[in-house]
């Protein structure tokens, strides 16, 4: 379903993957599911820092905002947004959604890593059923930059934000080939690159490969990011 909103003199890091649980409890739905569908709301956009983060070096930072590419069937929206002081912030994530599942991707933020920081570029989602056997499987994901193709060097961290209905944070074993997606479960991906992060600057793709139902491969829309 992933980079943090930065604020000034700083932005959002790996450590700070806690620090405003409490803040987006309560934040609005990104779009609309077909009947009855539970979107993935913003539960943890703003915990994850590095969904394709890129530093943090200037307060006007550019934003990857992805477009589709046929996308029948499929439906992207933005969302993860808060109040501050009684307005809405910009939206820090877009959720890409069809009949019984929904993923979230954290909007990407061009900035600058700092030195002794790890460069390598990390792309976060998190993915909700809604019913029916789905999982995840790797190698998960593709980025696509200056015509290359990536597969993950490394699944960084997965967490399960909602389980049972309830907000409770669970890490689960980054090292398997296969997790499934319990319907009502969002779980969130962290996926690292050996791509430096500057190197998406001119835009960049990410294919989604890995999502399965009843054990049979799921075609997703290529999403194509560009810097606004």
């Amino acid at each position: 379903m992933i980079a943090l909103p930065v604020t000034p003199g700083g932005c959002w890091t790996g450590g700070s993957l806690r620090a405003r649980q409490a803040d987006i409890d309560h934040q609005p739905e990104a779009m609309r599911m077909p009947k009855r569908f539970p979107l993935a709301t913003a539960a943890f956009a703003a915990v994850v820092a590095g969904v394709v983060a890129l530093g943090c070096a200037s307060r006007e930072v550019r934003v990857a905002v992805p477009r589709i590419e046929d996308g029948d069937g499929w439906r992207l929206a933005a969302g993860c947004q808060v109040r501050k002081f009684g307005l809405l912030t910009d939206a820090d994530c877009d959720t890409l959604g069809t009949e019984g599942i929904a993923i979230q991707i954290t909007r990407v933020r061009a900035v600058h890593p700092q030195p002794r920081e790890d460069g390598r570029s990390t792309i976060g989602i998190e993915l909700l059923a809604d019913r029916g056997a789905w999982s995840f499987a790797s190698p998960f994901v593709e980025l696509l930059v200056g015509g290359r193709r990536h597969a993950p060097s490394d699944l960084d961290e997965v967490i399960v934000f909602v389980k049972e209905g309830r907000s409770l944070p669970e890490r689960l074993e980054p090292r398997r080939q296969q997790y499934p997606l319990p319907p009502g479960e969002k779980r969130f991906f962290r996926l690292r690159f050996d791509v430096p992060q500057d190197e998406l600057r001119d835009g960049f793709g990410l294919r989604i490969t890995g999502l399965q139902r009843e054990g049979e491969a799921v075609r997703v829309p290529v999403l194509r990011f560009r810097f606004e």
